[in-house]
């Protein structure tokens, strides 16, 4: 039962520096914390960017598997070891059982039909006692309408479904913040933009309200996982002022067009509105019109009425001396 090729691809060299990179590497750097020494298995590895991540973190080895084979040839060449990437499905993984002490699978189950099934298959291939690392789309904030996704999964719901194969859960929330950093002037940050930084949230963020929800899972005790912060671009506060203008610019101009066709409208109901108070004027009319038609036949009904009678009484008194000659003779022949 293969799952099925997906075109939604995250890659870091398209969009490095956005939100999206700073989610999907965030994640990464915070699964490193776990791998070192340990064989591990990135499932739905795309492009193979976080497997590299992975690797830094010290990994004895790391391998990937994905259903795209494009996403598996691209993988293999990044990583620089086409050997350790295999086209796999998540719901029937090409891995022997108890192949992996970490199995990290961020962003995949989403897609999946049977994600129960690939849960099972995550677990089938971990060794005893190894972690599991799994994430998805909170679907009360992440933006809807992802036609790539078949079922994104609440954090507690995650969580829930996690725990009936594993003996010990532990829920952990990813969502974007606003940032700002203070940094000495000729500060610069280490290997893959590594900073020693003291951070401070001004808010707190209740549970439910993250964008995507993090679970890591074993059957033996859990190793301590620390917050991770991934920094994104520098926020560039005259871009954002030119952005704004730009917005406010156009606002005004909708405003301009919709006053207009406001007015247009406006103009052509008028219109209507005369035309129909005339139509309803002679409308008004028709029963006065009917009434004096009705009239109109009446006294021509009466003027028929009175030559007919007209005509009788002549027509009689000019034929009465033939009906006086018809008497005399009628009364000789007697």
């Amino acid at each position: 039962m293969e799952q099925a090729v997906h075109p939604e691809r995250f890659d870091p060299r398209d969009q490095q520096g956005t939100l999206i990179d700073t989610e999907h590497r965030g994640r990464y750097w915070w699964a490193a914390q776990a791998v070192r020494d340990k064989d591990v298995l990135d499932a739905g590895c795309g492009t193979g960017y976080g497997m590299a991540l992975l690797a830094s973190g010290g990994a004895a080895s790391v391998s990937g598997v994905d259903i795209d084979p494009d996403a598996v040839a691209e993988a293999g060449e990044r990583f620089g070891d086409p050997s350790a990437v295999t086209r796999g499905d998540l719901l029937d993984l090409p891995f022997g059982d108890a192949s992996f002490d970490v199995v990290v699978c961020f962003e995949a189950i989403e897609h999946v039909a049977d994600g129960a099934r690939t849960l099972g298959e995550l677990h089938r291939v971990l060794r005893p006692g190894g972690v599991l690392l799994v994430s998805s789309p909170n679907p009360d904030v992440y933006p809807s309408g992802n036609e790539h996704h078949v079922h994104e999964y609440r954090p507690d719901e995650l969580a829930a479904a996690v725990g009936e194969l594993f003996a010990n859960v532990d829920a952990y929330r990813q969502h974007p913040w606003l940032a700002t950093r203070i940094e000495r002037a000729n500060g610069h940050g280490g290997p893959d933009g590594d900073i020693s930084a003291h951070v401070r949230a001004t808010t707190a963020l209740d549970g439910g309200g993250e964008t995507y929800g993090i679970v890591a899972a074993s059957d033996a005790p859990l190793p301590p996982l620390e917050s991770v912060v991934a920094l994104g671009d520098a926020f560039e506060v005259s871009w954002w002022a030119d952005h704004v203008q730009s917005v406010e610019a156009e606002a005004h101009r909708s405003v301009a067009r919709a006053t207009a066709a406001e007015q247009s409208a406006t103009e052509r109901l008028q219109d209507t509105s005369r035309a129909l108070l005339d139509a309803e004027q002679a409308l008004a009319q028709i029963p006065l019109m009917q009434s004096r038609v009705q009239e109109q036949l009446e006294e021509n009904r009466q003027l028929l009425s009175r030559l007919n009678a007209l005509e009788g009484s002549l027509t009689w008194r000019m034929t009465e001396p033939v009906r006086r000659i018809k008497r005399r003779l009628s009364r000789g022949l007697r």
